[in-house]
């Protein structure tokens, strides 16, 4: 009776059908988070081993890296819900990721799952980080004075920090207690009490705009420009120094694009740069084949067809383009008005979404769900777990983290 109570307790599911090694981490580490949290009902051994931070991180590196967008409702029942993109369904879907309580609050950055957001009150701008998918929410401290530039993990720590930039604008709060001159770079550890540390006074400025993490490196590209000659500024995660890159160097006509901008992302493992005309009619892609020779290859021209895009939609007189990679498979989002468009590379339509907000828009960011637990968040101020700013809504009910 014993050893039946035993087997009753602990069920070995898909027993005699497949190894548990096969479905541990051939099927459940594949699954997105919500199914996976699902799935650690069905035994204590699945929930004992799918709970490991070796696994976690495994899972984390098997999920997709997707577009994020945000949905703003205003109202009686106001509220922003964080979106994301996943294409690889038989039918492209926009997917809630999760509700929060203020439309005001921004993506600023994205990094292995977690999002740093802002608002501005009054003269000054707050800063929080939170894991959309685990319901983690903490404050930063307040970085007047700095400009925020990026967040990236410290291999040799296993650190999370934030790289910010000291200007001229106003006195900072820590005026007296963190050395160095006013421009200058430091970086600030998640979880640390300790003051933002200065790591150098290198010649170059703050870049704003959405960096992008290739092979440990943070990259920006300067946003508006004077000459063809443009460098692209990268900073080394690991050493925390900073250098300057080749960009890719545009035939003449190629170069009116960069009156409208021009803007780096991650292509299979690589950095890559697109740029579009004024007119958002005609994307460019480049891919840096060559990181440490720095050898740029022009890849793509997608001509988006406006007339084709929009027949049978709604046509705002504002809309956005925004290039996104998933592998080697390059994603053109156009976005307008409550609709999101993919466009393949050869510049057809593939697919279209609508979201019932009313205030629909498209980042620069992407975002890889992470279930992994982050030592960092308790010791921030004002650490909350699935509360405010979160909603809860009927899907989270279903499927609680």
């Amino acid at each position: 009776m014993a050893k039946a109570a035993t087997e009753r307790s602990e069920p070995t599911p898909l027993s005699g059908r497949l190894p548990e090694e096969i479905v541990i981490w051939e099927i459940l580490v594949r699954l997105p988070p919500k199914n996976l949290v699902r799935c650690r009902a069905v035994c204590r051994a699945w929930r004992r081993i799918t709970s490991t931070r070796h696994f976690l991180l495994a899972h984390h590196g098997h999920q997709p890296s997707l577009p994020l967008l945000s949905g703003f409702k205003y109202g009686v029942d106001c509220h922003q819900d964080i979106i994301a993109f996943d294409h690889r369904a038989a039918t492209a879907q926009i997917q809630p990721l999760a509700r929060l309580i203020d439309p005001k609050l921004r993506a600023v950055a994205s990094c292995d799952g977690l999002l740093v957001m802002s608002i501005d009150e009054y003269d000054r701008t707050h800063f929080f980080v939170c894991n959309p998918v685990t319901r983690q929410w903490g404050d930063l401290p307040i970085l007047r004075g700095f400009h925020f530039s990026g967040i990236y993990p410290h291999s040799p720590t296993g650190q999370y920090r934030l790289l910010l930039y000291r200007s001229q604008i106003c006195k900072v709060m820590y005026e007296g207690k963190v050395p160095g001159d006013k421009d200058s770079w430091y970086v600030l550890t998640l979880g640390c009490d300790e003051v933002p540390r200065c790591i150098g006074w290198p010649e170059v400025e703050a870049q704003h705009g959405t960096p992008v993490l290739v092979r440990d490196s943070l990259h920006w590209y300067p946003a508006k420009h004077q000459t063809r000659s443009k460098m692209i500024l990268a900073f080394d995660t690991t050493s925390e120094s900073f250098r300057l890159m080749r960009a890719p160097v545009l035939p003449e006509s190629a170069y009116r694009f960069e009156t409208h901008g021009s803007y780096l992302f991650e292509m299979d493992g690589m950095l890559a740069m697109y740029m579009h005309n004024d007119a958002v009619t005609v994307v460019d892609i480049w891919v840096l084949h060559d990181y440490e020779s720095e050898v740029w290859a022009f890849k793509y021209r997608v001509e988006l067809l406006a007339a084709e895009f929009v027949a049978g939609f709604e046509r705002s007189r504002c809309w956005n383009v925004v290039v996104a990679s998933e592998g080697d498979d390059v994603l053109v989002l156009v976005h307008f008005d409550q609709w999101l468009l993919h466009i393949d590379r050869k510049g057809r339509l593939v697919a279209s979404c609508r979201h019932d907000s009313k205030g629909l828009n498209i980042s620069l960011h992407q975002l890889q769900q992470s279930l992994v637990q982050h030592t960092f968040f308790p010791a921030l101020q004002n650490y909350e777990v699935n509360a405010l700013p979160f909603i809860k809504t009927a899907i989270d009910r279903c499927g609680a983290f």
